[in-house]
């Protein structure tokens, strides 16, 4: 006698069943995925963005603390702040004050530094930048070599009266003023542009390398700002940076003091 076998299937029920939960794991794996994604690239974003931060506030503090004391400024409503760096310094032997002269000594400094854009700054009171042949800024300097008394001799390109000597004898060999100004979502760095009574903005910088720089990206221009409060009797000067970074979705904002440590 033959036997008839029935085999066991699906039933539509079973089927639909089947597909709507292997749809819903689909739908939760991949959310869990995609979650997981878009939280990496945004520790990435956050991460790069400290790290720009980070150098950012390690060049300004790094060149802003070696300016030349009185002579740290703003403008642009704070996107722009400008100073004198002092290369170095040393004590006068014999100072310009009651005549004008080409010439005066100091004591010995090592290393001595290029000549190329070089001035002496004693006693900066005032404007530092409105340069005259009776300011506390001289005119170009060069450097002779050390005596036998370890001294030097400083000659300017033009005669030159001090307003006064430094109550410590202290006199500054400085370069060429500097600028560091937000431009859109940039921040800049600016050199070899001269002194200016008038404190420039971007538009009357320079505006290529290498006299322009990129500093840092990512700048929310309107939270980017500088500030300067001047020396005391009991304090040196402090520039406060207020830096805002933004990228995509990502914000950082960090607010920084910086000292200026040099005094007059």
């Amino acid at each position: 006698m033959r036997r008839i076998q029935r085999t066991a299937g699906f039933t539509l029920i079973e089927l639909v069943v089947v597909i709507v939960l292997l749809g819903t794991l689909s739908i939760g794996t991949v959310q869990f995925i995609n979650d997981s994604s878009v939280g990496f690239a945004n520790t990435v974003e956050r991460s790069e963005l400290a790290s720009e931060a980070q150098a950012t506030i390690a060049r300004l503090t790094s060149e802003l603390r070696g300016a030349l004391p009185g002579s740290i400024r703003v403008a642009g409503g704070g996107s722009c702040v400008e100073f004198i760096p002092a290369l170095t310094a040393s004590i006068h032997i014999d100072l310009p004050v009651s005549s004008a002269a080409t010439s005066f000594r100091v004591a010995a400094i090592d290393p001595v530094p290029s000549s190329a854009g070089l001035r002496t700054a004693v006693f900066p009171t005032g404007n530092p930048y409105a340069l005259s042949a009776n300011s506390s800024v001289s005119s170009l300097a060069t450097l002779g070599t050390a005596d036998g008394n370890n001294e030097i001799a400083v000659t300017l390109a033009s005669a030159h009266q001090f307003p006064s000597q430094s109550p410590t004898r202290r006199v500054f060999f400085v370069g060429s003023p500097v600028s560091f100004c937000t431009d859109g979502r940039d921040l800049w760095r600016y050199q070899n542009y001269g002194y200016s009574t008038t404190q420039p903005t971007p538009a009357s910088l320079p505006a290529s390398v290498p006299d322009r720089g990129l500093l840092a990206e990512d700048i929310r221009n309107a939270d980017t700002q500088f500030d300067v409060n001047d020396a005391a009797l009991n304090r040196n000067a402090i520039v406060t940076l207020h830096l805002a970074l933004e990228r995509n979705d990502t914000q950082l904002v960090i607010e920084q003091l910086i000292q200026v440590r040099n005094a007059p």
